[in-house]
């Protein structure tokens, strides 16, 4: 198995180090790891946090490919998409090579959902209507992308911030833009991620839910990412062994895995 949503202290919100995630991920059996550091250009609740020492991060990365020949590492990036960047991203990733590049929204109209302030005013569904929709918008204007993370990223903050009842999201009222969403990564080869980091906030489900999971394999989607969110070192493959059986279930025999952009099916 291969995790493949891995934070360090090139990320804005860890401080761990990448050896210390490294021996986890041996501990837990991984054949391989692939780190995805934040890039969050223009995040508006602590400006700057989030801008990657791409430069330190490649070059701890290569240190700790050299430094452990028994598993197999990879160097990501997970970018926050925001329409008005895109093409800054395009520039970017033209210039700096990454193995994997995940595409996650983590602000929508200036707000992280991750905030209360984001639900103010709303109920959950509306909050999650909106976010659903600048998803969309998002990954039309920019698409290069490899895996869509955490797509109901939304709901993991509407719970938290809006209790179990209030926070509840209703999803035939965001099957359509879903459907679209899903149709878009099918259509355009791109993998949607299993997120498992959703354990560890009080859920008892990925992100997305098995019902969107289950909705993507029913409309021909096959490529999935497999990734803890993992901050920490204890949390490197957190949850793997209570989703992987629901993905054998559903249909899903492998993992992706991108080396130099490229997939490889990994068996599950």
């Amino acid at each position: 198995m291969w995790d493949t949503h891995l934070h360090t202290e090139f990320s804005g919100d860890s401080q761990a180090k990448v050896g210390d995630m490294i021996a986890a991920g041996r501990a837990k059996g991984l054949s391989g790891m692939t780190f995805t550091d934040h890039l969050d250009w223009n995040y508006p609740k602590e400006p700057g946090r989030f801008d990657l020492d791409f430069y330190g991060y490649h070059d701890a990365m290569n240190r700790a490919l050299t430094e452990n020949p028994d598993i197999e590492i990879r160097t990501g990036i997970e970018i926050g998409l925001q329409p008005h960047l895109a093409e800054r991203h395009r520039e970017f990733l033209n210039k700096v090579p990454f193995d994997f590049v995940i595409g996650s929204i983590h602000v929508v109209d200036g707000m992280d959902p991750y905030y209360p302030e984001y639900f103010e005013g709303r109920n959950g569904d509306e909050g999650y209507g909106q976010y659903f929709e600048c998803m969309k918008q998002n990954i039309v204007e920019f698409s290069d992308f490899d895996t869509l993370g955490h797509l109901d990223y939304v709901v993991r903050y509407g719970l938290r911030n809006l209790g179990a009842v209030q926070g509840a999201m209703t999803f035939s009222k965001h099957r359509d833009v879903i459907e679209e969403i899903l149709d878009f990564l099918i259509k355009n080869e791109k993998s949607l991620e299993v997120n498992t980091g959703s354990f560890r906030n009080n859920m008892t489900e990925p992100n997305p839910s098995y019902e969107i999971i289950r909705l993507y394999r029913e409309m021909g989607g096959r490529l999935i990412t497999i990734g803890s969110d993992a901050h920490k070192p204890e949390n490197v493959a957190d949850g793997f062994e209570k989703v992987v059986p629901r993905l054998r279930e559903m249909g899903f025999s492998s993992q992706a895995v991108y080396i130099s952009r490229i997939i490889h099916e990994m068996p599950l």
